[in-house]
């Protein structure tokens, strides 16, 4: 049989409950016990890489499950599937797909679930076998596979805490159907549509920056109590959760032009604009609030969704600080990066 690589780091997918405690699964034998039929279709190696709740992964666990991947990526496996906690699989899926890169010639498919295994009519046991169905496909990217879809990873969202359908892809559609087949589009990228020759030392680039600070706006935020934060020797990099398309206050004391000045042209301090609205709402607006920010130095993100350009950002400003880039041209750098389109994060149109 065919065989994938389980990569578990933790979630509800894998708990059980022993003695009214929820534990997760201690080996492969007791987690596929979710899904005995999966012994049936597909061979699969248990690879235990944490055991954390979601909303506890952080950029180094994007960077460990990208390396996991990546030095097994000549093993003779079929597809990778990454058990993971459903609150922030989107940044991670996502970051996974920065660090691989364009050249990803196999399926990384994410999956998760809302209800732990035991209940009786979850998604746990039916995510996990459709994951593994995934993962058999000639799909050459990081996927979502959740419910009916399956997403390209740097384009979903979670948008619900109990529903099933928990995610959604909200500026490209499904790169595949979950029917009695794995109905993959045209648009996906697979093995066949790709120009690839594999993943290399060069492509592979698993490094995300710290010191990355979001603020969501909301009317009267007073600029001066983000000051002081940009102030500080860690911060890195500002992302400026904007309202409607990219655009930010620029009246009076609300104003936060000097503000987004004083961090590109004093400070080195790149930021991006995203916006509090889907990813369908493009942050390059013609609006004057929206130009005026990105006159200031301000650098939209196209139709990414905010996890994504969040993810994005850190990666690249890693790359530009690895090269010792400064001033101006850190800022030509980020800019030009983040407009670019790596791995079908965005419209190239955005």
């Amino acid at each position: 049989m065919d065989r994938v690589c389980l990569i578990y780091t933790g979630g509800t997918i894998g708990m059980k409950e022993v003695a009214g405690v929820f534990r997760p699964a201690l080996s492969v034998d007791e987690f596929l016990d979710i899904a005995p039929e999966l012994r049936n279709f597909v061979e699969i190696d248990f690879v235990v890489l944490s055991n954390k709740d979601s909303t506890n992964i952080t950029p180094i666990d994007w960077s460990n499950i990208a390396r996991a991947i990546y030095e097994r990526r000549q093993s003779n496996y079929k597809g990778f599937v990454v058990a993971h906690g459903t609150d922030t699989m989107h940044f991670c899926s996502s970051a996974v797909a920065f660090a691989l890169g364009k050249e990803l010639n196999f399926p990384v498919v994410f999956t998760g679930a809302q209800t732990v295994p035991a209940v009786a009519g979850g998604d746990a046991r039916r995510n996990l076998i459709n994951a593994c169905r995934v993962a058999l496909t000639e799909l050459a990217e990081v996927v979502i596979s959740f419910g009916d879809f399956v997403f390209r990873a740097c384009r979903t969202q979670k948008i619900d805490e109990r529903k099933f359908a928990a995610f959604e892809s909200p500026a490209f559609p499904p790169v595949a159907y979950i029917t009695e087949t794995i109905d993959v589009q045209p648009l996906a990228f697979t093995q066949s549509n790709k120009q690839s020759s594999g993943m290399n030392s060069r492509t592979f680039k698993p490094h995300f920056e710290t010191g990355v600070l979001q603020i969501e706006l909301i009317p009267g935020l007073e600029p001066e109590l983000v000051r002081p934060m940009i102030q500080t020797e860690s911060c890195n990099g500002l992302i400026l959760k904007s309202f409607g398309a990219g655009n930010v206050p620029t009246q009076g004391e609300f104003s936060f032009l000097e503000l987004i000045d004083e961090a590109v042209h004093d400070r080195g301090i790149p930021v991006i604009l995203t916006s509090q609205f889907p990813a369908n709402s493009t942050t390059t607006t013609a609006y004057e609030p929206g130009v005026r920010a990105r006159e200031a130095g301000a650098i939209p993100t196209g139709n990414m969704t905010s996890a994504a350009a969040a993810v994005k950002f850190r990666w690249v400003l890693a790359q530009a600080n690895a090269r010792g880039l400064r001033a101006q041209k850190k800022m030509r750098f980020v800019a030009q990066k983040m407009m670019h389109v790596y791995v079908g994060e965005m419209s190239s149109n955005s």
